[in-house]
């Protein structure tokens, strides 16, 4: 009986996707405009397009849409995922797979960090810095960023400065 192969895949809200592969193999893809469920699609796509033939594989993804698509929970009505689902299910044929997919909290997900890794290198993250630590570094002071907006929305709220009726733009 076949080893069953196991494999995260997981897609950004940019076009990026990544198959996280045992042993920390890694590959990645791109569709300039897709959405993240798209880039969701397209990383199963890209784990079974590196699959080798009559294998037997199990797919993660935190992708409930993905999940849903694929075990037939949900019919695909949205154009772009029936197709890159008929593309799945060719790939499948095609290569003999025997494909099981599972759904995955996104804690869970570690092809999350090799995504984000990959974007931030892709942003020009080269420097001294090991690319890990910064993207934990950025990580990090967007959600201080973001607790300093809350309190600040506070602050003025409780000081009545924040006036109910929206204020129009003037352009100069």
């Amino acid at each position: 009986m076949q080893e069953r192969i196991e494999i995260v895949v997981d897609g950004s809200g940019d076009g990026h996707s990544v198959a996280l592969f045992p042993e920390e193999e890694v590959f990645f893809s791109y569709e300039r405009g897709a959405s993240n469920n798209e880039a969701e699609f397209n990383a199963v796509i890209l784990a079974l397009e590196h699959l080798p033939e009559h294998s037997h594989a199990r797919i993660r993804t935190d992708s409930q849409v993905v999940v849903w698509h694929l075990s037939e929970y949900q019919k695909s009505r949205h154009p772009t995922f029936f197709r890159k689902k008929v593309a799945i299910k060719d790939l499948i044929v095609t290569k003999n797979i025997r494909l099981d997919i599972q759904w995955i909290p996104r804690k869970q997900n570690d092809a999350d960090r090799f995504l984000k890794h990959y974007i931030a290198s892709l942003c020009g993250a080269g420097g001294a810095e090991p690319l890990y630590r910064r993207v934990r570094r950025l990580e990090n002071e967007n959600s201080q960023l973001k607790a300093r907006l809350k309190r600040a929305m506070k602050m003025l709220e409780r000081r009545n400065a924040i006036s109910p009726d929206p204020i129009p733009l003037q352009l100069q």
